[in-house]
Protein backbone atom coordinates (compact mmCIF):
# COMPACT_ATOMS: atom_id res chain seq x y z
CA UNK A 1 0.00 0.00 0.00
CA UNK A 2 0.92 3.73 -0.88
CA UNK A 3 2.14 5.96 1.70
CA UNK A 4 0.15 8.97 2.18
CA UNK A 5 0.94 12.15 0.79
CA UNK A 6 0.84 15.68 1.29
CA UNK A 7 -0.62 16.31 -2.03
CA UNK A 8 2.23 17.24 -3.89
CA UNK A 9 3.48 14.49 -6.12
CA UNK A 10 4.60 11.71 -4.51
CA UNK A 11 6.17 12.77 -1.77
CA UNK A 12 5.72 10.97 1.66
CA UNK A 13 3.79 13.37 4.62
CA UNK A 14 6.60 13.60 7.01
CA UNK A 15 5.68 12.28 10.58
CA UNK A 16 2.95 10.60 9.96
CA UNK A 17 4.38 6.66 10.10
CA UNK A 18 4.20 4.83 13.62
CA UNK A 19 7.98 4.89 13.22
CA UNK A 20 8.14 8.58 12.60
CA UNK A 21 5.81 9.14 15.73
CA UNK A 22 7.97 6.98 17.96
CA UNK A 23 11.41 8.43 16.85
CA UNK A 24 9.69 12.09 17.46
CA UNK A 25 8.85 10.93 21.02
CA UNK A 26 11.99 9.44 21.84
CA UNK A 27 13.61 13.11 20.44
CA UNK A 28 11.02 15.17 22.64
CA UNK A 29 11.42 12.42 25.57
CA UNK A 30 15.34 13.46 25.05
CA UNK A 31 15.28 16.77 25.61
CA UNK A 32 12.84 16.38 28.32
CA UNK A 33 15.44 14.62 30.57
CA UNK A 34 18.36 16.84 29.24
CA UNK A 35 16.93 19.59 30.41
CA UNK A 36 15.42 18.23 33.66
CA UNK A 37 19.00 16.83 34.63
CA UNK A 38 20.58 20.35 34.07
CA UNK A 39 17.88 21.36 36.67
CA UNK A 40 16.14 23.89 33.78
CA UNK A 41 12.35 24.84 34.04
CA UNK A 42 10.87 24.97 30.39
CA UNK A 43 10.95 28.96 30.26
CA UNK A 44 14.29 29.08 31.09
CA UNK A 45 15.43 26.81 28.09
CA UNK A 46 13.11 29.12 25.95
CA UNK A 47 15.03 32.27 27.46
CA UNK A 48 18.66 30.12 26.28
CA UNK A 49 17.72 28.74 23.15
CA UNK A 50 15.16 31.33 21.27
CA UNK A 51 12.87 28.65 21.36
CA UNK A 52 9.48 29.56 22.50
CA UNK A 53 7.94 27.65 25.47
CA UNK A 54 5.10 26.62 23.49
CA UNK A 55 6.91 24.54 20.94
CA UNK A 56 9.27 23.45 23.40
CA UNK A 57 6.11 21.05 24.89
CA UNK A 58 5.45 20.19 21.74
CA UNK A 59 8.69 18.82 20.51
CA UNK A 60 8.93 17.06 24.22
CA UNK A 61 5.39 15.31 23.88
CA UNK A 62 6.73 14.18 20.94
CA UNK A 63 4.20 15.85 18.79
CA UNK A 64 6.92 19.07 17.37
CA UNK A 65 8.75 17.95 14.47
CA UNK A 66 11.68 20.62 14.74
CA UNK A 67 14.13 21.80 12.19
CA UNK A 68 18.06 21.21 12.44
CA UNK A 69 18.31 24.48 13.27
CA UNK A 70 15.92 24.66 15.99
CA UNK A 71 17.40 22.07 17.23
CA UNK A 72 21.08 22.95 17.05
CA UNK A 73 19.63 25.93 19.23
CA UNK A 74 18.42 23.45 21.37
CA UNK A 75 21.26 20.97 21.96
CA UNK A 76 23.62 24.51 22.12
CA UNK A 77 21.41 25.71 25.36
CA UNK A 78 21.25 22.40 27.41
CA UNK A 79 25.31 22.42 26.58
CA UNK A 80 25.24 19.48 24.30
CA UNK A 81 25.47 18.56 20.28
CA UNK A 82 22.45 17.81 17.69
CA UNK A 83 23.21 14.19 17.37
CA UNK A 84 23.38 13.30 20.98
CA UNK A 85 19.55 14.11 21.03
CA UNK A 86 18.65 12.63 17.36
CA UNK A 87 20.40 9.33 17.30
CA UNK A 88 17.52 7.29 16.31
CA UNK A 89 18.19 4.56 19.46
CA UNK A 90 16.86 4.51 22.89
CA UNK A 91 20.31 3.40 24.60
CA UNK A 92 18.42 4.06 28.13
CA UNK A 93 18.73 1.13 30.21
CA UNK A 94 15.42 -0.07 31.92
CA UNK A 95 16.74 0.81 35.23
CA UNK A 96 16.83 4.33 34.32
CA UNK A 97 13.33 3.91 32.86
CA UNK A 98 11.76 2.49 35.63
CA UNK A 99 13.03 4.96 37.78
CA UNK A 100 11.88 7.75 35.51
CA UNK A 101 8.65 6.14 35.37
CA UNK A 102 8.26 6.13 39.40
CA UNK A 103 9.48 9.17 39.54
CA UNK A 104 6.41 10.72 37.12
CA UNK A 105 3.80 8.83 39.94
CA UNK A 106 4.67 10.73 42.53
CA UNK A 107 2.59 13.18 43.59
CA UNK A 108 4.17 17.10 43.78
CA UNK A 109 5.27 16.85 47.63
CA UNK A 110 6.78 13.43 47.26
CA UNK A 111 8.32 14.65 43.50
CA UNK A 112 10.51 17.64 45.64
CA UNK A 113 11.82 15.36 47.89
CA UNK A 114 12.76 12.44 45.68
CA UNK A 115 14.68 15.32 43.47
CA UNK A 116 16.22 16.75 46.74
CA UNK A 117 17.45 13.00 47.61
CA UNK A 118 19.10 12.86 43.86
CA UNK A 119 20.85 15.99 43.94
CA UNK A 120 22.49 15.28 47.41
CA UNK A 121 23.03 11.74 46.10
CA UNK A 122 23.76 12.61 42.78
CA UNK A 123 23.69 15.87 41.57
CA UNK A 124 26.91 17.07 42.78
CA UNK A 125 29.24 18.43 39.97
CA UNK A 126 33.29 17.90 40.58
CA UNK A 127 34.63 21.56 41.55
CA UNK A 128 37.67 23.01 40.09
CA UNK A 129 39.51 26.49 39.41
CA UNK A 130 37.75 26.60 36.19
CA UNK A 131 33.64 25.82 37.58
CA UNK A 132 31.79 28.41 38.94
CA UNK A 133 32.32 29.56 42.65
CA UNK A 134 28.95 30.22 44.71
CA UNK A 135 29.39 32.31 48.16
CA UNK A 136 26.70 32.11 50.66
CA UNK A 137 26.81 33.65 54.01
CA UNK A 138 25.15 36.21 56.24
CA UNK A 139 25.46 40.51 55.49
CA UNK A 140 28.92 42.08 56.65
CA UNK A 141 31.06 38.32 56.16
CA UNK A 142 32.75 39.93 53.03
CA UNK A 143 31.00 37.98 50.03
CA UNK A 144 30.77 40.87 47.57
CA UNK A 145 34.29 41.97 48.39
CA UNK A 146 35.97 38.53 47.86
CA UNK A 147 33.82 37.64 44.77
CA UNK A 148 35.38 40.93 43.35
CA UNK A 149 38.62 39.50 44.20
CA UNK A 150 38.25 35.93 43.49
CA UNK A 151 36.86 37.28 39.88
CA UNK A 152 40.36 39.33 39.09
CA UNK A 153 42.37 35.98 40.68
CA UNK A 154 40.74 33.76 38.32
CA UNK A 155 39.81 35.95 35.31
CA UNK A 156 35.89 34.87 35.45
CA UNK A 157 33.28 36.93 35.59
CA UNK A 158 30.86 37.56 38.69
CA UNK A 159 27.58 37.66 39.00
CA UNK A 160 25.27 38.98 41.67
CA UNK A 161 22.24 36.83 42.52
CA UNK A 162 20.48 40.19 43.68
CA UNK A 163 21.09 42.27 40.97
CA UNK A 164 19.53 39.47 38.62
CA UNK A 165 16.38 39.38 40.45
CA UNK A 166 16.40 42.64 40.44
CA UNK A 167 17.42 43.10 36.16
CA UNK A 168 13.97 40.13 36.43
CA UNK A 169 11.58 42.06 38.13
CA UNK A 170 12.17 45.66 37.59
CA UNK A 171 12.51 46.78 40.80
CA UNK A 172 14.91 46.51 43.47
CA UNK A 173 14.76 43.37 45.59
CA UNK A 174 13.63 45.37 48.80
CA UNK A 175 10.13 46.27 46.74
CA UNK A 176 9.76 43.17 45.57
CA UNK A 177 9.82 42.08 49.28
CA UNK A 178 7.47 44.76 50.06
CA UNK A 179 5.13 44.73 47.34
CA UNK A 180 4.97 40.74 46.33
CA UNK A 181 5.89 39.00 49.04
CA UNK A 182 8.86 36.75 49.86
CA UNK A 183 7.46 33.42 47.99
CA UNK A 184 7.35 36.21 44.86
CA UNK A 185 11.59 36.44 45.75
CA UNK A 186 12.14 33.24 45.95
CA UNK A 187 10.74 32.21 42.91
CA UNK A 188 12.58 35.08 40.56
CA UNK A 189 15.44 33.88 42.50
CA UNK A 190 15.04 30.71 41.59
CA UNK A 191 14.14 31.80 38.25
CA UNK A 192 17.75 33.76 37.89
CA UNK A 193 19.60 31.09 39.43
CA UNK A 194 18.72 28.53 36.92
CA UNK A 195 19.30 31.40 34.11
CA UNK A 196 22.59 31.91 35.54
CA UNK A 197 23.71 28.51 35.34
CA UNK A 198 22.94 27.63 32.14
CA UNK A 199 25.04 30.92 30.79
CA UNK A 200 27.71 31.15 32.91
CA UNK A 201 30.21 28.23 32.44
CA UNK A 202 32.86 29.57 34.65
CA UNK A 203 32.53 32.33 37.23
CA UNK A 204 31.73 33.86 40.68
CA UNK A 205 28.26 33.87 41.95
CA UNK A 206 27.59 36.32 44.88
CA UNK A 207 24.07 35.31 46.72
CA UNK A 208 22.00 37.02 49.35
CA UNK A 209 22.34 35.62 52.74
CA UNK A 210 18.80 33.71 52.84
CA UNK A 211 19.38 32.11 49.89
CA UNK A 212 19.76 28.81 51.83
CA UNK A 213 16.60 28.92 53.24
CA UNK A 214 15.20 28.11 49.95
CA UNK A 215 15.79 24.89 50.02
CA UNK A 216 15.48 24.04 46.00
CA UNK A 217 16.83 26.78 45.13
CA UNK A 218 20.29 26.34 47.63
CA UNK A 219 20.18 22.46 46.34
CA UNK A 220 20.47 23.49 42.79
CA UNK A 221 22.89 25.67 43.86
CA UNK A 222 25.18 23.11 45.68
CA UNK A 223 24.49 20.11 42.46
CA UNK A 224 25.88 23.38 40.11
CA UNK A 225 28.41 25.05 41.79
CA UNK A 226 31.35 24.85 44.49
CA UNK A 227 29.83 26.37 47.06
CA UNK A 228 32.29 28.51 50.08
CA UNK A 229 30.59 29.60 53.17
CA UNK A 230 31.98 32.97 53.79
CA UNK A 231 31.92 33.42 57.71
CA UNK A 232 33.12 36.88 59.22
CA UNK A 233 32.34 39.39 62.08
CA UNK A 234 29.79 41.91 60.51
CA UNK A 235 31.38 44.36 62.84
CA UNK A 236 34.81 44.60 61.22
CA UNK A 237 35.41 46.67 57.86
CA UNK A 238 39.22 46.42 58.09
CA UNK A 239 41.68 44.57 56.35
CA UNK A 240 40.54 46.42 52.70
CA UNK A 241 36.89 44.92 53.30
CA UNK A 242 35.02 47.26 52.90
CA UNK A 243 31.92 45.62 53.35
CA UNK A 244 28.57 48.01 54.45
CA UNK A 245 28.68 49.44 57.82
CA UNK A 246 25.71 49.64 60.09
CA UNK A 247 24.88 53.53 60.68
CA UNK A 248 22.53 54.89 63.52
CA UNK A 249 22.91 54.86 67.21
CA UNK A 250 24.33 52.13 69.76
CA UNK A 251 20.56 50.98 70.49
CA UNK A 252 19.84 50.17 66.58
CA UNK A 253 23.55 48.67 66.05
CA UNK A 254 22.44 46.58 69.21
CA UNK A 255 19.40 45.62 67.66
CA UNK A 256 20.93 44.80 64.13
CA UNK A 257 23.38 43.17 65.78
CA UNK A 258 20.82 40.80 67.16
CA UNK A 259 18.65 39.91 64.71
CA UNK A 260 21.86 39.00 62.31
CA UNK A 261 22.60 36.27 65.58
CA UNK A 262 19.62 34.77 65.66
CA UNK A 263 19.26 34.40 62.10
CA UNK A 264 22.95 32.88 61.70
CA UNK A 265 21.97 30.46 64.20
CA UNK A 266 18.83 29.58 62.39
CA UNK A 267 20.95 29.46 59.31
CA UNK A 268 24.34 27.72 60.27
CA UNK A 269 22.98 24.02 59.97
CA UNK A 270 21.91 24.69 56.13
CA UNK A 271 25.94 27.05 55.51
CA UNK A 272 27.59 24.06 56.58
CA UNK A 273 26.32 22.20 53.71
CA UNK A 274 28.70 24.07 51.55
CA UNK A 275 31.70 23.00 50.07
CA UNK A 276 34.09 24.65 52.44
CA UNK A 277 33.99 27.07 54.96
CA UNK A 278 36.45 30.85 54.89
CA UNK A 279 36.20 32.71 58.17
CA UNK A 280 37.41 36.56 56.80
CA UNK A 281 37.54 37.99 60.49
CA UNK A 282 41.28 38.86 60.46
CA UNK A 283 41.82 37.31 57.35
CA UNK A 284 43.00 40.07 54.82
CA UNK A 285 41.34 39.83 51.59
CA UNK A 286 44.25 38.19 49.51
CA UNK A 287 44.55 36.08 52.68
CA UNK A 288 40.56 34.67 52.08
CA UNK A 289 41.53 34.14 48.02
CA UNK A 290 44.08 32.19 48.66
CA UNK A 291 41.99 29.86 51.05
CA UNK A 292 38.82 29.44 48.69
CA UNK A 293 42.00 28.33 45.82
CA UNK A 294 43.50 25.81 48.60
CA UNK A 295 39.48 24.73 49.24
CA UNK A 296 38.83 24.37 45.17
CA UNK A 297 42.00 22.44 45.00
CA UNK A 298 41.79 19.96 48.56
CA UNK A 299 38.42 18.68 46.72
CA UNK A 300 39.77 17.98 43.13
CA UNK A 301 42.19 16.51 44.68
CA UNK A 302 39.92 14.13 47.15
CA UNK A 303 37.79 13.11 44.11
CA UNK A 304 40.98 12.33 41.92
CA UNK A 305 41.82 9.88 44.47
CA UNK A 306 38.26 8.51 44.97
CA UNK A 307 38.32 7.90 40.78
CA UNK A 308 41.87 6.18 41.09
Amino acid sequence: MAKPTNGIGSEPRRGSEPGDEAYLRLVGERVRLMRLQMGMSRKALSQASGVSERYLAELERGSGNASLLVLRSIAEALGSRVHEITIDEDDRPIDKTLAIQHLENLGATQAAEARQLLVGRFGRKPPTSAARIALVGMRGAGKATLASALSKALGVPTVDLDREVERASGIEVAEVFAVHGADVFRRLQHECLGNVLNSLPRGIINTGGGIVLARDTYDLLLAGCHVIWVRGSHEASSEGWGEEAFEGNDAYATEVHDQLEAALAERTPLYELADAVVDTTGLSVEAAVRQVLLSIGEKASQQQGTAA
